[in-house]
């Protein structure tokens, strides 16, 4: 899961599909740096899985020792371990920052991957790469208006 900086709200649609779209025992990668503060989406998200019964949050946090590109080398490791990546972005700011790269690795690395835009009023979906359509009916599900 990856949320913009400046994001200040999870969508209703991303609480209901943690709340009952996902099995039981699922994993929720959230991104977090070494020495900064997560930001509030993650939190928000976080608190989403925590209020949930069946799914737990794990941090990801670059590695010190990779240096100068260790936040890049932490975004291609926490897409090599999901099934499936969720992408929410400010609508003038699509496809950038971390979370832009985040899309990025996914699509390299085959990873389904769906975008979305999050505003004051509305869910917009900008983008998706998923091979065999693997995860595109519960997707479309829940974040379909």
């Amino acid at each position: 899961m990856a949320g913009a900086s400046r994001l200040q709200a999870v969508p209703w649609a991303l609480y209901e599909f943690l709340m009952d779209g996902l099995p039981a025992g699922t994993t929720i990668l959230l991104r977090r740096g070494l020495t900064t503060s997560p930001g509030h989406f993650e939190k928000l998200t976080r608190e989403i899985v925590r209020q949930s019964s069946h799914l737990e949050a794990r941090w990801v946090q670059p590695d010190p020792d990779d240096g100068p590109g260790a936040v890049f080398l932490r975004d291609n490791a926490m897409v090599a371990a999901a099934d499936l990546v969720l992408a929410f972005f400010e609508p003038h700011h699509v496809m950038e920052g971390g979370t832009g790269h985040v899309v990025e690795s996914a699509v390299d690395q085959a990873v389904p991957v769906y975008s979305f835009t999050i505003d004051d009023t509305a869910l917009v979906r900008v983008g998706d790469h998923d091979p065999g359509a693997i995860w595109q009916e519960t997707v479309e599900a829940y974040f379909t208006q």
